[in-house]
């Protein structure tokens, strides 16, 4: 990290290194602890790592086959459309970060009128193509602000890869209508799973994730930029990383914690390796 680069949280310039991941620092700021890469890069070195090869390639980084998992991702994303139902009536929705689509399809099927936005041009052809989206390639803060416009604005698995988080939250509030949701969905570094695995938890992937939020940095940064967090929940995995390079739980006390029973407990008291954050604009 260079010694004079800015928090994207806070804006102090003050860190502390945690851990060496494949080459590339990763360090806490010593005034917020929100956790990044030390080694910045651009938004067009970050594009380029998204190739075709990334949703398709089992032999690169990335998905063995984002094509295959399809109907799992739709059957997460409709329990998805349910929750942001909850705090908002369908209405205009985008998502940044839309990948080839499925999460789209499936608000759309839920009446909402969508949008996507995706820099990855081999994944927005996709959505565009077989599932007739409208889905734009390029960046979302780089798309003239229509203000006042949405509903929702959702980022699922996204913002732990942008180069500027907080630019792309203030771009969304400027977007949503008062009363409008964002909803965001990202590794929790403060969880038992990402604290037990420490540099081998299989979400320290740098570059292609740039930063890694805790609840409290999360709810830091919606705060600041104006939203009020409504509630963050998790995902129901506890301990496990079966995907780490080191796996730290056995096998039986793995199959346990596993188990539905254990997960869907965990999932009601809001914890789990990864977090989910909604947040409303405030009415005026």
């Amino acid at each position: 990290m260079n010694a004079d680069q800015a928090c994207d949280l806070c804006g102090r310039t003050s860190w502390t290194r945690l851990h060496e991941v494949d080459g590339y620092p990763i360090v806490r700021c010593q005034s917020c602890g929100l956790v990044t890469v030390g080694h910045s890069s651009t938004l067009e070195q970050l594009i380029r790592l998204y190739g075709a090869s990334y949703w398709q390639d089992p032999d690169e980084v990335g998905y063995n086959d984002y094509l295959a998992a399809q109907e799992r991702k739709r059957h997460h994303f409709r329990g998805l459309v349910v929750e942001l139902g909850k705090l908002v009536a369908p209405g205009d929705l985008i998502e940044i970060g839309s990948a080839y689509g499925f999460f789209l399809d499936e608000a759309r099927m839920g009446g909402w009128r969508v949008q996507g936005v995706e820099p990855a041009e081999h994944a927005a052809q996709h959505a565009r193509q077989q599932l007739e989206l409208d889905v734009l390639a390029g960046p979302f803060a780089d798309l003239p602000v229509q203000s006042g416009s949405v509903d929702a604005v959702v980022l699922w698995d996204v913002i732990e890869h942008l180069p500027n988080p907080r630019l792309t939250l203030q771009r969304a509030f400027e977007w949503l209508r008062p009363g409008g949701v964002v909803a965001l969905s990202t590794g929790d570094i403060s969880s038992l799973v990402a604290r037990i695995h420490g540099r081998d938890w299989s979400l320290l992937t740098p570059p292609w994730h740039q930063f890694f939020f805790s609840r409290k940095t999360m709810r830091h940064l919606l705060e600041t930029i104006g939203f009020s967090v409504e509630r963050i929940g998790g995902d129901g995995n506890v301990a496990v990383d079966r995907t780490s390079r080191r796996p730290r739980v056995p096998g039986p006390l793995a199959a346990i914690l596993q188990s539905k029973p254990v997960s869907t407990c965990a999932r009601k008291l809001g914890r789990g390796g990864v977090m989910f954050a909604f947040a409303r604009k405030t009415l005026l």
